[in-house]
């Protein structure tokens, strides 16, 4: 055999074998969809982002009124139908995935100038992600409350979920989830609006996000909006 086509051979096999790593790697921490969100966090959060500025376009050019309830957040937000757990309402969703703080409050004015009955305000595990300041989170956070100001929306304040570290790593603690979280419930209690506490319907006994609602450490499956759906309902 000609020394060229032993390389050539050689060559094929070491590819192979490196394709065959890196999908095995892909899948043991979490698929596809992990490492998107792991390579997004090189940058900040919807820096020139053309699916930020898209859905942010559609949201201002919708036509919709006498809205029931609208959903406002990121990625948990954005993947979540909530319209159908909520049949015979008009039910809006305003999560754009791998939003933060700054990015709602640059949209949230057409949440508001729709006036809709019911908001809820889910945001902040982005800005952990990109090491938004406590200070900075809380203004931001602020802000978007006091946008609602002289409206008729009853606007809550949710929870932080928990993030399972050895699912997602370590790029988020439960730690600073807790301690956002407590930002988030003495903002809900200083504007007096409601502050409700879901974090504490997903955790496990080591206080992660619990496996059966996640697949990726950080977003939830069809239990874990279920679970959401119901806390709402019993509150």
């Amino acid at each position: 055999m000609e020394k060229g086509h032993i390389v050539l051979i050689i060559s094929l096999l070491v590819n192979v074998l490196l394709l065959g790593t890196g999908s095995y790697v892909v899948r043991n921490i979490g698929g596809l969809e992990v490492v998107k969100t792991k390579m997004q966090s090189a940058t900040s959060p919807n820096k020139d982002s053309a699916y930020y500025f898209t859905k942010k376009s559609v949201f201002e050019h919708s036509s919709i009124s006498n809205i029931d309830k609208v959903f406002i957040g990121d990625s948990i937000s954005d993947y979540g139908e909530f319209q159908e757990y909520f049949p015979g309402e008009v039910v809006l969703n305003r999560g754009i995935r791998n939003d933060w703080t700054k990015g709602v409050l640059n949209r949230i004015q057409e949440v508001v100038d729709r006036n809709p009955k019911e908001a809820y305000l889910m945001i902040g595990v982005n800005d952990i992600r990109y090491g938004t300041e406590a200070e900075v989170f809380k203004s931001n956070v602020e802000k978007i409350v006091d946008s609602f100001e002289g409206k008729d929306t009853s606007l809550a304040i949710q929870s932080i979920l928990p993030v399972n570290n050895g699912l997602l790593g370590n790029e988020v603690t439960n730690d600073k989830v807790k301690r956002f979280n407590i930002i988030l419930q003495k903002i809900a209690d200083d504007k007096g609006i409601e502050y409700i506490d879901l974090h504490s319907s997903f955790t496990d006994k080591n206080g992660q996000l619990n496996k059966q609602f996640t697949g990726d450490g950080l977003h939830l499956n069809g239990k874990g909006y279920e679970v959401w759906v119901d806390r709402l309902r019993s509150k």
